[in-house]
């Protein structure tokens, strides 16, 4: 039954200690800044599979996620920017059916993630306001499915690219972009499987 194990008793709500440590960077008068982080998650009251009553539940399952983020901002020059990020996490269930103990949660997404940004705008002169800027985003593999009897099945690592041209001017703003250049197929999804549009190019303005 939804809500409550054999006996009738209604589940509570999942409880998860965490805690966070890390360090925050500054230099070269507030050109880079940056942060790194990790952190430890635990979660205990997971509902799982009652191994004794068929159709039911119990709630003492407790999965553990783990992991580091790093995130950059840099402007080495007027009109020039940076942003660059990388986050990785470390995910099992440390008490569960014996169908998924110790594996990823189908739940937790790509344990690599990266994104990357760089940009420049003309800020004097007659194109003043005239910009471009490129980047990509990463995903590791995904594991959509990930127990010991349905076996392993995984959406693929990508690695998409998009750009930009603009022109930026204090009462309109004319702009070409385009997303997923390479035209690459891919797909997300937590427990399921979506596929992503392929290159797209549109122009705007406001």
């Amino acid at each position: 039954e939804n809500g409550t194990d054999f006996e009738g008793k209604t589940f509570r709500p999942e409880q998860a200690n965490q805690w966070e440590g890390g360090v925050k960077l500054n230099a070269f008068g507030g050109r880079i800044s940056g942060t790194l982080s990790y952190y430890d998650i635990q979660v205990k009251d997971v509902i799982r599979t009652d191994p004794a009553h068929a159709n039911f539940s119990i709630q003492n399952g407790t999965q553990r996620s783990r992991g580091v983020e790093a995130n950059l901002i840099a402007n080495p020059f007027p009109g020039f920017n940076i942003i660059a990020g990388y986050a990785h996490n470390e995910g099992k269930y440390t008490s569960a059916d014996a169908d998924v103990l110790g594996r990823r949660p189908a739940s937790s997404g790509p344990a690599d993630m990266a994104n990357f940004w760089v940009s420049y705008r003309i800020a004097t002169g007659a194109v003043n306001g005239l910009g471009a800027g490129v980047g990509s985003n990463y995903a590791g593999r995904n594991l959509i499915v990930n127990s010991e009897s349905q076996g392993v099945f995984t959406a693929p690592a990508y690695t998409t690219f998009k750009a930009t041209v603009f022109y930026d001017r204090p009462r309109y703003r004319l702009s070409v972009n385009a997303d997923n250049l390479t035209n690459q197929k891919y797909w997300i999804g937590w427990t399921t499987v979506n596929p992503q549009p392929l290159r797209t190019i549109y122009a705007s303005a406001t």
